[in-house]
């Protein structure tokens, strides 16, 4: 039985059926992370993040196992951290993850508010474009409420510009537009994303105060009228699906 790499279940399975958290904790300390919740820690604790214990010689063990499967789904790394988080710089677990994978034929896909520490691995991503996907959230346009509410994470041109580099290197790219917290700067970062991604995958906000402000249905109608209107395809999630 695996036990780094690890089925997903309820909500997460809408983005990746497998996954694993090379980190336990995120210094990004966005505002609106469920994380801490979900893995029962404090907020303080979870953003003071540290390496899992045997962590790489257990994903290493689950990766085999998989591969002896002949498992074909992609691994996102990650759901409870970003694998490129400031720590990454420092123990680069994630291009020893992407490296294991991929000698496994295994599929990676990543999911980061990393930007530019993020390129690093493209080297790789790109050697195997048939085995990655790669893909950022974005929520914000307006930088004075991205460094209020994703303080530590990379500004949003950056991670732009990354997404850009990672299509014109041939990788797979795919934007998370959830949390949506002013849906008219989520309908922005499409029009400014759209020529270079593959999939949009589109929610909502939950567990935030600030959900209870937003029109949802009438979101929903706008997303999809420009989605359509540009042709990109798109994944609506279920919690706003059914507005």
């Amino acid at each position: 039985m695996t036990t780094i790499i690890y089925e997903t279940k309820g909500r997460a399975r809408e983005y990746c059926e497998l996954a694993a958290n090379l980190y336990r904790g995120c210094g990004h300390g966005c505002t609106y992370c469920y994380a801490p919740l979900a893995i029962r820690t404090s907020r303080d604790d979870f953003c003071q993040p540290r390496v899992r214990d045997g962590v790489m010689y257990k994903f290493e063990k689950d990766a085999i196992e998989l591969r002896d499967k002949g498992e074909t789904r992609p691994i996102l790394l990650s759901f409870t951290t970003d694998p490129y988080q400031p720590l990454d710089v420092e123990t680069q677990l994630t291009r020893k993850a992407i490296k294991i994978l991929h000698q496994n034929k295994l599929k990676v896909s990543i999911l980061t508010k990393g930007g530019r520490r993020s390129e690093r691995d493209f080297d790789l991503l790109s050697e195997h474009p048939e085995l990655s996907e790669y893909g950022t959230t974005l929520v914000f346009t307006d930088e004075a409420w991205r460094e209020k509410i994703e303080p530590r994470a990379a500004p949003t041109v950056e991670r732009i510009e990354s997404l850009k580099k990672a299509y014109g290197l041939g990788i797979f790219t795919y934007v998370s537009l959830e949390p949506v917290w002013f849906p008219e700067q989520t309908l922005q970062l499409i029009d400014l994303t759209h020529e270079f991604v593959d999939l949009f995958k589109v929610g909502k906000l939950n567990y935030n105060k600030q959900q209870h402000k937003v029109d949802w249905k009438a979101f929903k109608a706008g997303v999809i009228r420009k989605l359509n209107e540009y042709n990109s395809k798109y994944y609506i999630k279920d919690d706003l699906k059914k507005y």
